[in-house]
């Protein structure tokens, strides 16, 4: 079927809408969260290279038109929120044996920051999620094999040396808070 620019909005019921022909380039591989309180990104992926580009989402669904080179291209990464109304980017696959320890935070009107590099071990295909209504944790993923790690986020974006041994070493887990 190959990639797709689509989109499906979701009530605060939960009910799907059918299909939005998508904004912006198709592809693969990419992250998304939210930021300034009820607004999302999209950003990174393949298509079939691997782009440094993320698409605004409005707080009625719409998505914005393609900004283009901010930090390194790179698919396979996570991203969630953290702080209340900012996000970030994290990790990710450069291709080949490349694999990237960098994030790139998501200011509270959307602007993504350089890349911030050398934090924890470079991996992709992990998870990611916020905690305690401020804070992030991006978990597992794959180096050379699966790994069983986390980092913690703080509340301003700061991520922690690498915890490891906690849980099943895996990939692409999926991975939202709940209260």
């Amino acid at each position: 079927m190959g990639i797709l620019a689509v989109s499906n909005l979701v009530s605060d019921a939960g009910v799907v809408a059918i299909d939005t022909t998508g904004v912006g380039t198709a592809r693969a591989g990419i992250a998304a969260c939210e930021y300034g309180d009820d607004k999302a990104i999209f950003g990174y992926g393949a298509s079939p290279a691997n782009v440094s580009m993320t698409n605004l989402v409005s707080n009625v669904g719409v998505v914005a038109d393609d900004v283009t080179g901010v930090g390194t291209a790179r698919k396979q990464l996570s991203a969630c929120s953290y702080g209340y109304d900012k996000g970030i980017f994290g990790y990710g696959h450069g291709g080949g044996a490349t694999f990237y320890s960098m994030t790139n935070l998501v200011s509270n009107v959307g602007v993504v920051a350089d890349d911030v590099t050398g934090v924890g071990t470079a991996r992709y295909a992990q998870g990611a999620c916020e905690y305690g209504g401020d804070k992030a944790i991006f978990g597992y993923g794959t180096t050379a094999s699966v790994v069983s790690m986390s980092n913690l986020v703080s509340n301003v974006g700061v991520v922690a040396d690498d915890v490891t041994g906690v849980g099943t070493a895996r990939q692409n887990p999926a991975a939202c808070s709940y209260n």
